[in-house]
């Protein structure tokens, strides 16, 4: 079957070699580039050219840097250059999305679930918490941590509430080492669920609240 129009495939090659078209592509595309704007330099300030591999024209472009800035086609070398490192990054890092179920929603009358939205890091879109049914019902990253003091109020008569290392590491900013780290210093209550660690809220926010 042939790869649709636009389709993105790996191709295999001998017994447990498998290239990535994008990659493949992405890095001819940086080869070319540099080879085009290398081969310029040396033809119009009359110097040897760089060997042909990419770091050695990275280099010799960065050399001459200043003279293509004040080149004629300086706008050029700028798109390309951005261009090319624009797609080479999205080969080595493609967008990834993670969503999963947090708990119910906590607008009234809602029957919705909240859904953590974490975007990867290349991506301008900011993480947020989504109700999957009202989409009205939407928080940002940034609101997190007044959500979750809107939840604990909502559920003040409901007794011990316990947070996983995501929720913790989310809320307040933090990364999940640091969340270990913090809850080893100061011996933060724990219970586990399978392989999901849980903390107690009120250790957690005597620490960091």
């Amino acid at each position: 079957m042939s790869p649709q129009k636009g389709e993105r495939v790996s191709r295999q090659l001998g017994r447990g070699i498998s290239l990535n078209s994008s990659a493949v592509e992405a890095r001819d595309g940086v080869r070319a580039r540099l080879l085009a704007w290398s081969d310029l330099v040396a033809t119009e300030r009359a110097c040897a050219a760089p060997d042909r591999s990419v770091e050695a024209m990275t280099a010799f472009l960065l050399r001459h840097a200043h003279w293509l800035c004040a080149h004629a086609a300086a706008a050029d070398v700028v798109a390309e250059i951005d261009e090319t490192a624009a797609r080479a990054k999205r080969a080595a890092y493609p967008h990834r999305t993670r969503k999963f179920r947090v708990g119910p929603c906590v607008e009234q009358q809602c029957d919705g679930s909240l859904v953590a939205v974490i975007q990867s890091h290349e991506q301008l879109l900011p993480s947020e918490l989504r109700c999957d049914i009202d989409p009205e019902h939407t928080w940002p990253a940034h609101r997190w941590r007044e959500l979750d003091r809107r939840v604990s109020r909502q559920n003040s008569s409901g007794g011990e509430r316990w947070l996983t290392v995501v929720e913790v590491s989310k809320l307040w900013g933090l990364s999940t080492s640091n969340v270990y780290r913090l809850a080893s210093v100061n011996s933060w209550r724990r219970r586990a669920n399978g392989r999901r660690v849980y903390y107690y809220e009120a250790d957690v926010l005597q620490s960091v609240g």
